[in-house]
C-alpha cells in the first residue's frame, strides 16, 4: 500500500500547488489526502510496525505512538473519504454559486460524521461500522449521482471531457471504496477486502496522471511542449512578423468588401442599407490596422496590450460579419449564452478571433458547417468555435502553435504566424487555448478566459 500512500498524497500536494483558492481544488485534494490516510494505516501495521520489530526498536513509548497514528489514520479514511467526496461533487457541480445557504452545507453535513467518534466499534472492528455506513453510503452514492448528472448536463465539449476525466478519476475508485470499506464489512463481515483498493486506485493514478499530459486534469497540467514554445515565442516572434500577419488579414478583409460593393453598385442590386453596411466593415479594418500600427514600439519587441472593458459576444459578432465574403457556401450557427464581460485588449482579440475564423473557413474550401459559441462557468468564459473542415492529425496538431509552421503550403503571404499569435495573445490574458482535430472529423477551437483573473484597466503589458 506503500504507493497508494505515495500516489495519492503526490497528486494532493501537486493539486493544491495548482490552484489553492479553488475550492473544488482544495476539496479533491482532501479526497487525496483521505484516501492516503488509509494507506498510511496499512504501511504503518503491515511494514513498519514488523519491521521495527524485527530490529529491536520497538519500544513500548514507540508502540503506543505508532498505535495511536495507525488509529488516527483509518479513522480520517473511514470517516473523511465520504464526506470530502460529496463535498467536491457537491461544489464541482454547475450553478453551486446559485445554491441557496451552500455555506452551511460543509457544516451540517459534517454532523454525521462527527457523531461516528460516539459509537464504540464492536470488539475487533475498527470502526462502528453499521452506524458508519448508513451515513457513508449516502454520501458516496449521492456524490456519484452528482458528478454523473454535471457531465450529462454539460453542454460544452471541452468542459463536458474535462469532467468526463473526473468521473473516470473518481467514480470507480468511490464506488469500490464503497463496498470494500462499508458495505462488505457491515452486511457480510468481510473485513480484507480493502486491500483490492490499491488496483482500483492505480487506474485512478493512471487517469489523472495520463490526462494531465495531454489535456490537464483540475488545473493539474504537466506540459512541456508549452513551455518550449513560450521560450521559442520570445526568441523570435518579432512585433514586425506579428505586425505583417494582422495587416495581410486585415487588407484581405479590404479587398474582399471592396469588390462586393463594387459588384452591388454595377449590377444595380445595391441595397443602402447593405452597402453602408459594408462601408463599415472597411472602415473599421482600416481603423484595427492603423490600431495595430500604433501597438509596435520597435522591430523587436512584442506588442502590448491596451486593456477596456469589452463584450466577448459582440467582438465575435463583428469578426463573422466582416468575414461574411469568404463564407460562401459556410453556414455559420453562431450560439452566445452569455455576453462575455470582460476586461482585455479588443483589438488583439479580434485579431484572434479572426485568425481562428478564417482558418476554419479556409479548412472547408467546399462548404461546412461553422459552429461558434461563448458560454460561462462560474470560474471562466470559453469560446468555441468549430468547424466541419478536414480535421488534422496528430503529428500536425504537435506543430499547429509552433511558430512559422504551417499547413497552406503555397499560399502568398502565409507567414505561419497565426496560431502562435493567438496562443501568444491569449497566454497575456491569463487565458488557455486548445486545440482538438482528428483527420475527417473538423477542428474545434477551446479559448478559456479566467473571471478572477481580470487585468486592471490602465495596466499596460509588454
Amino acid at each position: 500500500m506503500l504507493f497508494v500512500l505515495v500516489g495519492l498524497w503526490t497528486i494532493g500536494l501537486l493539486l493544491l500547488l495548482t490552484d489553492l483558492k479553488r475550492p473544488t481544488t482544495r476539496w479533491i485534494s482532501s479526497i487525496a489526502f483521505t484516501g492516503g490516510s488509509g494507506g498510511l494505516s496499512a504501511v504503518i501495521h503491515d511494514d513498519l510496525n514488523p519491521l521495527l520489530s524485527a530490529r529491536g526498536w520497538m519500544s513500548e513509548p514507540a508502540t503506543r505512538l505508532l498505535g495511536e497514528l495507525e488509529t488516527i489514520s483509518s479513522l480520517v479514511c473511514y470517516y473523511g473519504l465520504p464526506y470530502t467526496f460529496l463535498m467536491f461533487a457537491i461544489v464541482y457541480y454547475p450553478n453551486y454559486q446559485k445554491w441557496t445557504r451552500r455555506s452551511l452545507l460543509p457544516w451540517l453535513l459534517l454532523i454525521p460524521v462527527l457523531l461516528s467518534l460516539a459509537f464504540e466499534p464492536r470488539a475487533g472492528e475498527p470502526i462502528p461500522y453499521r452506524y458508519v455506513t448508513c451515513w457513508a453510503a449516502p454520501y458516496i452514492a449521492g456524490g456519484v449521482c452528482l458528478l454523473l448528472m454535471a457531465l450529462t448536463k454539460e453542454r460544452n465539449s471541452y468542459l463536458k471531457r474535462s469532467r468526463m476525466f473526473t468521473v473516470m478519476a473518481a467514480v470507480p475508485t468511490l464506488c469500490f471504496a464503497l463496498f470494500t470499506l462499508y458495505l462488505l464489512p457491515t452486511f457480510f463481515g468481510l473485513y480484507e477486502w480493502w486491500r483490492y483498493n490499491a488496483w482500483v486506485i492505480a487506474f485512478t493514478l493512471a487517469v489523472i496522471i495520463g490526462s494531465s499530459f495531454r489535456y490537464g486534469f483540475m488545473g493539474l497540467q504537466i506540459s512541456i511542449r508549452n513551455q518550449r514554445l513560450d521560450y521559442t515565442l520570445r526568441a523570435i516572434t518579432s512585433g514586425t512578423a506579428i505586425l505583417n500577419h494582422a495587416i495581410k488579414n486585415d487588407v484581405g478583409k479590404i479587398r474582399l468588401f471592396s469588390e462586393k460593393v463594387k459588384s452591388d453598385v454595377q449590377s444595380g442590386q445595391s441595397d443602402p442599407g447593405e452597402l453602408a453596411s459594408d462601408i463599415d466593415v472597411i472602415m473599421n479594418t482600416s481603423q484595427h490596422i492603423y490600431e495595430m500600427i500604433s501597438r509596435i514600439q520597435g522591430q523587436t519587441q512584442e506588442s502590448e496590450l491596451r486593456l477596456e472593458p469589452l463584450r466577448l459576444g459582440e467582438v465575435l459578432s463583428e469578426c463573422i460579419r466582416a468575414l461574411a465574403p469568404v463564407m460562401t457556401g459556410i453556414e455559420v450557427s453562431a450560439y452566445f449564452a452569455c455576453e462575455g464581460d470582460m476586461v482585455g485588449d479588443r483589438a488583439q482579440l479580434a485579431e484572434v478571433f479572426t485568425n481562428v475564423l478564417t482558418n476554419a473557413a479556409e479548412a472547408m474550401p467546399g462548404g461546412g458547417t461553422l459552429t461558434v459559441r461563448l458560454t460561462e462557468t462560474k470560474r471562466s468564459r470559453v469560446v468555441e468555435i468549430k468547424d466541419t473542415g478536414e480535421g488534422m492529425s496528430k503529428r500536425q496538431l504537435k506543430q499547429v502553435f509552433d511558430p512559422f509552421y504551417t499547413t497552406k503550403h503555397g499560399k502568398k503571404l502565409n507567414f505561419g504566424l497565426g496560431l502562435s499569435y493567438c496562443y501568444n495573445i491569449i497566454q497575456k490574458h491569463k487565458g488557455t487555448m486548445n486545440i482538438h482535430s482528428k483527420p475527417g472529423q473538423g477542428t474545434s477551437v477551446f479559448i478559456q478566459f479566467p473571471k478572477k483573473k481580470r487585468l486592471p484597466i490602465g495596466r499596460e503589458l509588454v
